[in-house]
């Protein structure tokens, strides 16, 4: 297995409130992205990331019930931060996880970062979105006419930290094959879904790496961009 990561501030955000973790040996990574317009979202993606970083290197016992539980302590130790620093629920972040689980995957995530699976040369998208977007979409409240993911796309309907009903998405999936794009929002949505597949292709993983972050700067670069890369 292996894995490699990028994080870049992008070129219109003054800092980089993304942060990423994985350890290849235990077939862990994290990705966390602190929200955009909220004081501490640096700190709030930083206390994420050591927060499941304990976790996962204090047991080899992983389970949707255990990353359930993981999640749900992240939140607690946002949620602490930012009582310590008296911040009023002003810091949030989301989270996307990959794990390795006997031979097959666990993905679980909160809010609108991403995990996507390349295999036989196609992308497909296996996390959705906690947004507002994506419930209207479910629902069909959409009204005609409206651009819901222009509108509605980054209102996130859940975040580790913000005091707002946590129901995390967690699922095991099936045999280990192909690439995992574990992203925060900086690249999928400065990248079409199609331009991403194109680039997922590329042979050597650290380039693919590099392409990956260097065509989302040069669409704009208008968020943090960060990524993880998993190729078994």
């Amino acid at each position: 297995m292996k894995m490699t990561s990028r994080t870049h501030r992008g070129l219109v955000r003054i800092r980089n409130e993304d942060a990423v973790w994985f350890d290849s040996d235990l077939g862990v990574a994290v990705l966390a992205d602190g929200m955009g317009g909220l004081m501490g979202g640096q700190m709030a993606s930083n206390v994420a990331i050591d927060s499941f970083k304990a976790h996962f290197t204090s047991t080899s016992l992983w389970s949707e019930d255990s990353i359930t539980a993981a999640i749900e302590n992240a939140d607690g130790a946002v949620r602490r931060q930012s009582e310590l620093m008296e911040m009023n629920a002003q810091m949030g972040t989301t989270v996307v996880l990959w794990c390795l689980v006997d031979t097959s995957w666990l993905v679980a995530h909160v809010g609108d970062s991403r995990l996507y699976h390349f295999n036989n040369n196609a992308l497909t998208q296996i996390t959705q979105d906690h947004s507002l977007a994506r419930r209207m979409l479910d629902s069909g409240e959409v009204e005609e006419g409206v651009d819901v993911h222009k509108h509605y796309g980054h209102v996130l309907t859940q975040g580790l930290g913000l005091r707002t009903p946590l129901a995390p998405s967690v699922h095991e999936s099936g045999a280990l094959c192909g690439r995992y794009l574990l992203c925060s929002d900086g690249l999928s949505d400065q990248l079409a879904h199609e331009h991403m597949q194109r680039l997922m292709a590329e042979d050597d993983l650290e380039t693919c790496a590099d392409e990956l972050l260097q065509c989302s700067l040069e669409a704009g670069g208008k968020d943090n961009v960060s990524l993880i890369l998993i190729e078994v």
